[in-house]
């Protein structure tokens, strides 16, 4: 026997058909005519099981046509019925609905059913070790995230076909990236779907730092006038050196902002006719407002002393003076620092430049050769860092002859002749040395 048979609607003859029986016309109503009793009450799909249920005629059966086997349904005395068939897939599907009284059709209807939302990760995020996640999957079965701690905790997919959960991480993971896997099962705890993501716990954010002066300390000795302040602070906070007037310490924009290390370093000089004894306040501005104030006192190192000019002074040898030697030692006093230059009238250096030192005292030594003359017009000069000519003295000395050894040579007298006419040179002027 053809088995599929049995559950076919039965013929249908045209309404206007009949057949007559012992001379009484039978007229057949079409077998596909939907009647008035059968009807779905609810229709559900839950972790893939379709559920139905309704009304219809009781004692006639209910059938779902989703291929072999038809299941056939009896509905209830009180003419209620229900049906379950797992789906076998997630794709949408449209189903015909009989009730048959017996082999006879009784009417039918249409169930469609939307297709079941795939298993699906939409999102993850962290905050802390807290893991948050959602997706989709097939409404009535359950997520839960793997690898986890005991007790396991499954969280059931909405009847939207929507899921989410957290997941705390546990401390023992660290900071270090770790791949979960999100598991859809069935409530026979087989997995139906699954799908993976990769997840590390943050690191803790340090507590926001309160504002402080770290150096120098209050009362201390700084061992320079340029002084470095630091400490600490929130991220971004404006950092302020002021005086007991409430003005700002090297200038109006001498600021400094926090780091994202929460630490801070700014920097001012003091001139030299500040007083060693600095009260300092330091503040500390966030959004318009103060976050921080304090004051505190430094002690700074005494001003350097200026050089005192000295006026430049020849003390040896003195003016028109008999060296004894054609090597001579030149000294004398200027201002500390300046450079000492001693020239000929020709402006060649003989002897070496010198420094003028500390004490405001200079000495240097040069020798002539033997064909130098005995008579030299000599400028000695003084010279600043600028290279400025501050001052400078002309003099003059006589050398000792050159011992020739042998007896002079008694010779005529030389003719009358013009001497050379000597040059002068303007007073208090140093010639140029080459190099």
């Amino acid at each position: 026997m053809n088995t599929s048979f049995w559950t076919k609607k039965a013929m249908a003859l045209p309404v206007c058909a009949a057949i007559v029986v012992g001379g009484v016309a039978l007229v057949a109503t079409p077998a596909n005519a939907d009647p008035a009793d059968l009807k779905v009450t609810s229709q559900s799909v839950t972790g893939g099981v379709l559920t139905l249920t309704g009304l219809g005629t009781p004692g006639e059966n209910v059938i779902l046509q989703k291929g072999f086997p038809a299941e056939r349904f009896v509905i209830a005395a009180d003419g209620t019925w229900k049906i379950t068939y797992t789906l076998p897939d997630t794709a949408a599907h449209t189903y015909e609905l009989d009730q048959q009284k017996g082999l006879n059709s009784d009417g039918s209807t249409t169930i469609t059913v939307a297709a079941q939302p795939a298993f699906a990760i939409v999102s993850h995020t962290v905050s802390g070790r807290t893991i948050t996640a959602s997706g989709t999957g097939t409404p009535g079965n359950t997520v839960q995230i793997d690898p986890q701690s005991a007790p396991i905790a499954r969280t059931r997919i909405d009847a939207t076909g929507n899921w989410s959960f957290t997941y705390d991480i546990p401390a023992s993971a660290g900071t270090t990236p770790v791949t979960y896997n999100v598991l859809e099962e069935n409530d026979n705890l087989q997995i139906q779907a699954q799908g993976s993501f990769t997840a590390a716990a943050e690191a803790a954010t340090p507590a926001p730092a309160q504002f402080s002066v770290t150096s120098p300390k209050n009362g201390a000795t700084v061992s320079s006038r340029t002084v470095t302040f630091t400490g600490t602070g929130q991220e971004g906070d404006q950092i302020n050196l002021l005086d007991t007037d409430g003005n700002r310490l090297g200038g109006f924009g001498n600021i400094a902002r926090v780091g994202a290390d929460q630490t801070w370093s700014l920097s001012v000089t003091f001139p030299d006719d500040a007083a060693r004894q600095q009260p300092v306040r330091v503040t500390d501005v966030r959004g318009g407002s103060g976050a921080g104030d304090t004051t505190i006192t430094i002690t700074l190192p005494a001003a350097a002393t200026a050089p005192v000019a000295t006026p430049l002074t020849l003390v040896t040898p003195t003016d028109g003076s008999k060296v004894a030697s054609r090597t001579v030692t030149y000294s004398g006093k200027g201002t500390p620092g300046d450079a000492i230059a001693v020239v000929s009238a020709t402006g060649d250096v003989v002897a070496p430049a010198t420094i003028v030192t500390a004490d405001g005292s200079w000495t240097t030594t040069g020798t002539f050769s033997d064909s130098a003359a005995t008579t030299q017009d000599l400028t000695v000069g003084e010279v600043d860092s600028d290279l400025t000519v501050v001052d400078s003295i002309d003099f003059s000395i006589t050398l000792p002859a050159v011992a020739t050894g042998t007896a002079p040579v008694t010779g005529t007298t030389p003719g009358a002749g013009t001497a050379p006419t000597t040059g002068t040179r303007p007073a208090g002027t140093l010639p140029v040395v080459a190099g």
